[in-house]
């Protein structure tokens, strides 16, 4: 996201940036969501990490009928959803930036409401709208990503209860700019960081009760949703993720209790991971980190090795870990104990 030259200018008020690999299917749904905006001054930078699935003839074909649309075919040995939404930032030339991803909808107003938010308010950096989540088709759940408006947002970060997730904020792409672009050394959960590094570093912003996008919950092997709690290579970058956050809190807005407990929930469910992939080596070192980073006494890493030993010899332990969770304050609701 580097500076804007000065002999440019705003071509648009709003871009919708959406990184795409091989989901042509539903590449079609969320361009067609773009669309039917009911707010015409936009442009959508479809941002292509390798596809061979004809999403570029597609891109390309709507293009010639509709100049808002942009393709952009990824080079260069980075790649992945962080390093595409990155270009797309930087080839934009819209004054607002919303993410959407490839497999997710935008509502038809949704562009016209969040320009005038931004227009209105003009101290705000950015603002956040909520998530309705389908499986098929909108509605078919009947239920919200979120609906908690109210709390501290960086705690709930930091303890991965996300109150708002890509698609949620409406940027000024100069706050953007300002905070820096997403980290592409990491694996995954680049917008947590992100939103985060956002926070943290003291961006005003405003939420807003209205669902006006609406995300695909579906389970598909290479999503990194999905490979981020399996693989072994996002796994050990899950440690860099934590680490990044960590070093966020403590510059500003400064750790504290809660925020060291949040950070500890985080190494235990890396743990949780590797356990699951039947690795208690990994398990171990993950959570080790704890202690070498003085988030958490010895008491708590103790009764945390304990717990993973439990839960690798595939004792009825499930229970009793999310009761200990709530006890030691790795979750945010401690769990009810029953006589």
């Amino acid at each position: 996201m580097g500076e804007e030259p000065q002999n440019s200018k705003i071509r648009t008020k709003i871009a919708v940036i959406t990184p795409t690999k091989n989901r042509l299917n539903l590449l079609r749904e969320a361009m067609d969501s773009v669309q039917r905006q009911s707010f015409g001054d936009w442009e959508h930078i479809i941002v292509d990490d390798g596809s061979d699935d004809g999403t570029a003839e597609e891109v390309e074909r709507r293009a010639q009928a509709d100049p808002r649309l942009q393709y952009i075919r990824r080079t260069g040995e980075k790649r992945g959803a962080n390093v595409c939404r990155n270009i797309g930032v930087a080839e934009c030339r819209a004054e607002y930036v919303v993410f959407l991803d490839s497999d997710d909808l935008l509502e038809p107003q949704c562009l016209a409401q969040r320009v005038a938010v931004l227009d209105r308010n003009q101290d705000i950096d950015f603002a956040t709208f909520q998530t309705g989540i389908f499986v098929n088709a909108v509605g078919d759940l009947g239920r919200q990503y979120n609906d908690e408006l109210l709390g501290d947002d960086l705690t709930r970060f930091l303890y991965f209860e996300l109150p708002w997730i890509i698609t949620g904020p409406v940027w000024r792409r100069a706050s953007l700019q300002k905070i820096g672009p997403f980290d592409e050394r990491l694996l995954s959960w680049q917008d947590v960081e992100l939103h985060v590094r956002a926070i943290s570093r003291g961006l005003h912003y405003i939420r807003f009760p209205q669902i006006d996008h609406h995300v695909r919950w579906q389970f598909e092997e290479t999503k990194v949703s999905v490979e981020q709690r399996r693989s072994p290579r996002h796994l050990k970058g899950a440690i860099e993720v934590a680490e990044t956050l960590e070093r966020h809190v403590r510059s500003t807005p400064g750790i504290n209790w809660v925020r060291q407990r949040a950070l500890c929930s985080l190494y235990f469910f890396i743990a949780e991971c590797w356990i699951a992939r039947g690795d208690f080596t990994e398990a171990l070192a993950a959570w080790r980190n704890v202690r070498i980073r003085a988030l958490g006494p010895r008491s708590l890493h103790l009764t945390g090795v304990l717990l993973l030993t439990l839960a690798r010899l595939r004792l009825p332990s499930e229970p009793l870990i999310r009761k200990w969770k709530g006890w030691m304050r790795l979750r945010t609701l401690p769990e009810i104990v029953r006589a």
